[in-house]
Order: structure tokens, then C-alpha cells, then sequence
């Protein structure tokens, strides 16, 4: 029985000491998942603590059909998508131009980049933060759970309960959709 598994049969017996346990080894993930969704940080915070919340509540109907890190991002998204669902932000095409000065090309260097070359870096990497925010809801969570989090195809249509064909074209176009908006830096 590896250590999580063990960890999840003594929160169910109600140890707090391993349900905290448990937690502590998710909380970043799923904080930072939620940072990824929401672009807010206290956004993430409540919803983290919710997902925690929910954990706890249903952690005994918790059956070890799928891994424990899948039913945790699973409660994650679906509050994340709640959340969104209630706030009613409007998304932004990333595809339709920002302004004329939308026309800047960057050179990136190999190596020691100067000054205004790593100024030109942090501005690429704020624009495709805010690039990933603004994309629609089922496209910015298969980024964040592919290219930020690691997660395999696989992983992502079992968290997602989508078919891997779906969670594949979803990649592909978020991805299509974020090349669009950074192309103007390259």
C-alpha cells in the first residue's frame, strides 16, 4: 500500500493528522491550479479552500476507481468552472489585434540576454499569462493542466471526463489561439 493510499484509508477513519497530510501534499498544486483558472488571487484561495472543503466532506465516497490527484483536480475544475459560470466574464478573442503597438518584434538571445531583452521577456510571459486568462474556460484548463502542470492526455480526460480526441483538439487550439496572440512579440 503505497503512503497517499494509506494516507486516504486513515483520513477516512478520521485522522485529521492524515487528512492534513494528504492536503499539505496537494495544496500548491491545487492552489496554483485554481490561480491558472480564476487570474485571481483570491479567487484561488477561496476555491482551494473549497475544493479542501469538499474533500473532506466527500472523501468517504472517495472509491479508488481513479487516482486520488484526478478526483482532487476534478472537484478543483468543476468549482472553477462554477465560479466562472457565476461571474459571467466575458472572453476576449485572442485572435483580433490590441493596438498598433501590437507590431513589436523581439529577439530573443541564446545566452545573457541584456537588459532590455529580459524586459521584453517579462512582458511576452505577462502577455501570455493574461492571454491564458482570457482564453474560453475549456481550452485555459487543458493549458494549465498540460503545459503547466505536466499532466498526460491521459490524465487530463479522466480529470476532465472528456475523450482524449477532445482533450487533444482542445490543446491544439488553445495552443493555435496563443501563438496567435503572442506572434506580434516574436
Amino acid at each position: 500500500m503505497s503512503e497517499e493510499a494509506r494516507l486516504i484509508e486513515d483520513a477516512k477513519a478520521g485522522s485529521l493528522t492524515a487528512f492534513e497530510e494528504l492536503i499539505s501534499s496537494y495544496e500548491k498544486k491545487i492552489y496554483n491550479y485554481c490561480l491558472r483558472m480564476t487570474n485571481s488571487h483570491e479567487d484561488a484561495e477561496d476555491l482551494t479552500q473549497e475544493v479542501f472543503v469538499r474533500v473532506h466532506r466527500n472523501l468517504k465516497k472517495f472509491r479508488g476507481n481513479s487516482r486520488f490527484s484526478t478526483w482532487i483536480y476534478r472537484i478543483a475544475h468543476n468549482l472553477c468552472i462554477d465560479r466562472y459560470r457565476k461571474s459571467k466574464v466575458a472572453t476576449v478573442s485572442l485572435f483580433q489585434p490590441k493596438g498598433p503597438d501590437d507590431e513589436r518584434e523581439v529577439d530573443f538571445a541564446a545566452d545573457n540576454p541584456s537588459p532590455e531583452e529580459e524586459v521584453m521577456r517579462m512582458e511576452l510571459k505577462k502577455y501570455l499569462k493574461e492571454s491564458i486568462s482570457r482564453l474560453k474556460p475549456q481550452y485555459r484548463s487543458v493549458i494549465v493542466l498540460r503545459d503547466i502542470q505536466q499532466h498526460t492526455y491521459e490524465e487530463i480526460a479522466e480529470i476532465l471526463r472528456l475523450p482524449l480526441g477532445t482533450v487533444k483538439s482542445h490543446i491544439s487550439r488553445a495552443r493555435a489561439a496563443l501563438r496567435e496572440a503572442v506572434r506580434p512579440y516574436m
